[in-house]
């Protein structure tokens, strides 16, 4: 169990990994090289699976809560779970419906 998923920021400043296993979302700083947060998206087994950013969300798979979550990437907190279905393994974001 551990880093599954990950994706750039648009602007190249973060890296996002989504954590197999503990339901959290890594930030970390392209130019640092430091976690700057780590955000909880569920509990244990949430199994948060594939990521895509975006310049004002990260959407992120999480395959063991059948979900997608939505997390703010200036705050960064989650927004917003949306049930999808069962099992979850990716997410594309179109660029004229993410706003940038």
């Amino acid at each position: 169990i551990g880093p599954f998923g990950a994706a750039l920021a648009p602007n190249g400043n973060q890296a996002y990994i989504a954590d197999l296993g503990p339901g959290t979302l890594t930030v970390l700083d392209t130019h640092t090289h430091h976690v700057t947060t780590t955000v909880s998206l569920g509990s244990f087994g949430t199994d948060p699976f594939a990521v895509t950013a975006t310049a004002h969300a990260i959407y992120v798979a999480e395959q063991g809560a059948n979900a997608l979550a939505v997390v703010d990437s200036h705050t960064p907190t989650v927004r917003a779970t949306i049930p999808v279905g069962n099992s979850p393994y990716g997410v594309a974001v179109s660029p004229s419906a993410s706003g940038g």
